[in-house]
C-alpha cells in the first residue's frame, strides 16, 4: 500500500441527483431518468440540480454530513467522492436536513405603514364630502489499491487510491461508474493531490428508499468542496447549500462574497414568495460577479436550534410505544399511518420483509388487517421484530449520529450559490474569521403607504436590518402599490449590491460596490384616481369618478364574455 501524501485540504463533495421538481414528475418520467446518485454512475450521468452538505470543524478534524438523493432503480446507483486519508464513514438521517434548511432560512420581513388613498378620501379632500469495521484489500487492478472495503448502513463502501489517473478511471469505469467524456480530466487533479476515493453502491439487498446520507470524519484543517468533480453531470446554475460549524463565523477563502441588491427582493407577497425571489437573485447575482461566490444566509448562534431538528429521543419513544402494542395488526395500523417515521423508509423495510404476491396493491401496507388477510400471524411477528430492530438501526441511530455535529452549540454559517458546469473550475474551500460580524435570519424592509387628497396614493420602500443597507430608501412609487396591485415592479438595476474578499482574520477587503439612486415607479390606476398621472388636479372630479367606475364596468364586462 503505498503512502499517502500530506494534503493541503480537507474535501467532501455532495451529490442531489434530484431535488423536489424532478420528485413530482410523472411516474413514466421517473423511470426514464435514470437517475444517478454520485458523480459518476451506470448508464446516463443524472443533472445534479443541487448539492447539501454540513461541515462540523474541530480543531484538525472535519465531519461532513452529505446529503445523497436519488431517483431510479437501485442497481444503477453509485458515488464517488474524492478525501483526503481513509475516512471514518457512518450513516446520518436526511429528515435533519429538512429541518435544518427550514430553521437557518432567511426571512424576509415587510413592515407595512399607512394605506393607500379610497373613492371617500378623494372626495372629502376635494371639499366635497365632510371632514462501521474495515478490511485491507488487495489491487483491484493495475496502479489501483483498494484502501479499505465496508458496509456502512446501505451502502457497500470502497475506499480506492492510485498515483495514475488513468488507471483510477479504468478502474472507475470497470466497476460500472461511468465517467463521461470529462470523467478521467476531472479525476485528475484530486490523484495529483494525493487524494483517495470513496466509491459507494446500494447492498444487493437494499433499495432506493434505504439511502440516507453519509458521514465522514476525516483529519484536515479546512473544509472543501470538490466542485470540480460535479462539472461531470452538473445542471446550469445549480444550488450549493453548505452549512459550516465552528468557533466563528465561516468564511469562503478562495471564492468572493457577494451580497445581493435587496432592492430587487419580492417583499410584497409574504416571506416565502420573496425568499424565491432571494434564490433567483442569488444566480443572476453570482453570474454578474463572475460564477464563483456564495453569499451568506445566516451567520450566527442559534441556541433552541436543537428544538427545531428532529428529536432522537421522541423517536426512541415512538418506538417504544409501537413495541407495547399487543396485537401485530394495531402495530402494523400505526406503522402505516407513517406519523412518526418517514414513509419512504419504512414502505423500503415492509417491501424487504413482507413481499407480497403479484397482483396485490401495495395499499395493503397501510392496514394491519389487510396484511393479515396475506400473512400468518407467526409470518406478520417475524417481519415485526425484524422492523422494530431496523427501525433503532437505520432511522435512530443515524439521526443521533447526525445530531452530533451540532454538540456545543457551535457558531454556523449558511452559505448559498449556484454554478453551472464552466464556473466549477475551482473547489471552494473554507475557513473561519472572528473578526467578522453576525449576519441574522431575518431581512427586514418598510413600506410606507402615504394618500394625499390632491395626488392621490404614493409609496416608499426603505430596506432595513439585515440587508447590509440599513435606512436606505430603494424605491418611491406613484399609485397603489405592489401589495394591492399583486404585481411587483419590474425594475433595471444590477444584482449584486458589494463583493468582497474574506480571510481568516480582520475586515472585508472591499472589490466592488454598486451605487444605486431611487427608482421611481409609476402604479396601476386601477381603483385610484390620478395613479400614473399625478393627480386628480387636471380633471374635473366628474370625470376622476366616472373614469374609475368605468374602467371597473369595462373589466367586469369582459371577464363574463
Amino acid at each position: 500500500m503505498r503512502v499517502l501524501r500530506t494534503l493541503f485540504v480537507g474535501t467532501v463533495a455532495v451529490v442531489l441527483a434530484a431535488l423536489a421538481s424532478v420528485l413530482v414528475r410523472l411516474p413514466n418520467m421517473v423511470d426514464e431518468a435514470r437517475a444517478c446518485g454520485g458523480f459518476f454512475c451506470q448508464a446516463v450521468p443524472i443533472n445534479q440540480v443541487a448539492e447539501q452538505i454540513i461541515f462540523r470543524q474541530n480543531g484538525d478534524q472535519v465531519t461532513a454530513v452529505v446529503l445523497i438523493q436519488y431517483v431510479g432503480v437501485a442497481e444503477d446507483f453509485s458515488w464517488v467522492v474524492p478525501v483526503p486519508g481513509v475516512p471514518e464513514l457512518s450513516t446520518g438521517s436526511d429528515v435533519l436536513f429538512q429541518s435544518l434548511e427550514r430553521a437557518t432560512r432567511p426571512q424576509f420581513n415587510l413592515r407595512i405603514e399607512g394605506a393607500a388613498c379610497s373613492s371617500f378620501d378623494l372626495l372629502q379632500g376635494l371639499g366635497f364630502l365632510g371632514a462501521p469495521g474495515e478490511s485491507e484489500g488487495e489491487d483491484a487492478a493495475d496502479g489501483v489499491t483498494v484502501v479499505s472495503e465496508s458496509v456502512v448502513g446501505p451502502f457497500d463502501v470502497q475506499v480506492v487510491s492510485s498515483e495514475d489517473p488513468a488507471a483510477m478511471a479504468q478502474w472507475l469505469e470497470d466497476n460500472d461508474y461511468d465517467l463521461s467524456d470529462r470523467g478521467q480530466e476531472l479525476i485528475e487533479p484530486y490523484v495529483e493531490e494525493g487524494m483517495n476515493f470513496v466509491a459507494l453502491k446500494l447492498r444487493q439487498d437494499q433499495g432506493v428508499g434505504d439511502i440516507r446520507p453519509l458521514i465522514m470524519k476525516y483529519q484536515s484543517d479546512k473544509p472543501m468542496i470538490p466542485i470540480r468533480l460535479t462539472a461531470v453531470a452538473a445542471e446550469d446554475d445549480m444550488g450549493v447549500l453548505v452549512w459550516l460549524l465552528g468557533e466563528a463565523r465561516a468564511v469562503p477563502l478562495n471564492y468572493l462574497h457577494v451580497t445581493v441588491n435587496y432592492t430587487l427582493v419580492n417583499w410584497y407577497f409574504g416571506t416565502t414568495t420573496a425568499y424565491a425571489s432571494y434564490q433567483n437573485l442569488i444566480t443572476t447575482a453570482m453570474n454578474e460577479a463572475g460564477g464563483q461566490g456564495f453569499a451568506t444566509d445566516f451567520a450566527g448562534r442559534l441556541p433552541d436550534l436543537l428544538d427545531q431538528l428532529p428529536n432522537d429521543e421522541a423517536y426512541s419513544a415512538e418506538l417504544e410505544r409501537l413495541q407495547a402494542l399487543a396485537t401485530n395488526q394495531s402495530f402494523y395500523d400505526e406503522l402505516g399511518l407513517g406519523f412518526a417515521f418517514q414513509s419512504v423508509q419504512i414502505l423500503q423495510m415492509l417491501r424487504r420483509e413482507l413481499p407480497l404476491p403479484e397482483g396485490v396493491d401495495e395499499f395493503t401496507y397501510q392496514s394491519g388487517a389487510l396484511l393479515a388477510e396475506v400473512f400468518s400471524d407467526a409470518e406478520l411477528a417475524a417481519a415485526r421484530a425484524d422492523i422494530e430492530a431496523m427501525i433503532q438501526s437505520d432511522i435512530i441511530e443515524p439521526l443521533t449520529e447526525t445530531l452530533t455535529v451540532f454538540a456545543g452549540d457551535p457558531y454556523m454559517t449558511r452559505f448559498f450559490t449556484t454554478l453551472s458546469a464552466d464556473e466549477m473550475t475551482l473547489d471552494p474551500v473554507f475557513s473561519f474569521n472572528p473578526d467578522l460580524d453576525d449576519q441574522a435570519l431575518e431581512r427586514n424592509a418598510t413600506l410606507k403607504i402615504e394618500c394625499s387628497a390632491l395626488a392621490g396614493t404614493s409609496w416608499s420602500l426603505t430596506l432595513g436590518e439585515g440587508t447590509d443597507r440599513d435606512g436606505e430608501v430603494v424605491l418611491k412609487g406613484e399609485g397603489l402599490p405592489p401589495t394591492e396591485t399583486f404585481t411587483a415592479p419590474v425594475l433595471d438595476q444590477l444584482s449584486v449590491s458589494k463583493t468582497e474578499w474574506l480571510s481568516e482574520r480582520g475586515t472585508a477587503e472591499l472589490v466592488l460596490q454598486n451605487e444605486f439612486a431611487v427608482d421611481n415607479v409609476i402604479g396601476d390606476a386601477d381603483g385610484l384616481c390620478g395613479a400614473g398621472a399625478g393627480s386628480c388636479g387636471a380633471v374635473s372630479l366628474g370625470m376622476c369618478f366616472v373614469g374609475v367606475v368605468g374602467l371597473r364596468t369595462i373589466r367586469r364586462f369582459k371577464r363574463r364574455r
